[in-house]
């Protein structure tokens, strides 16, 4: 597990789809009694590579050497989890 990931990330996952669909109308994969939101089917998986107990292939901050895969504004980095995709039948990992 990269550093600084914590040992809680699969939470902030599952309330990240929570607060982007507060309605409950996104895209669920599986059993309508037990659904699974788009980015929880595809938890642990933040680079290409990824599989159980390997999150994959990711960049690494040399100041702070912590594990992330995406730049935002002014150099922000951040570490996104992969994210189901319907169409491919695949999660799709930041590029």
């Amino acid at each position: 597990m990269p550093r600084h990931m914590g040992r809680h990330w699969w939470r902030r996952t599952v309330i990240a789809g929570a607060v982007t669909n507060p309605f409950r109308d996104g895209y669920y994969q599986g059993d309508r009694l037990a659904p699974l939101e788009a980015a929880t089917a595809c938890a642990g998986i933040f680079g290409k590579g990824a599989y159980p107990g390997n999150p994959g292939n990711l960049l690494i901050d040399e100041k702070s050497e912590a594990s992330f895969n995406a730049f935002g504004a002014g150099g922000r980095r951040f570490l996104l989890p992969a994210v189901w995709e319907p169409i491919s039948g695949k999660c799709k990992v930041v590029a």
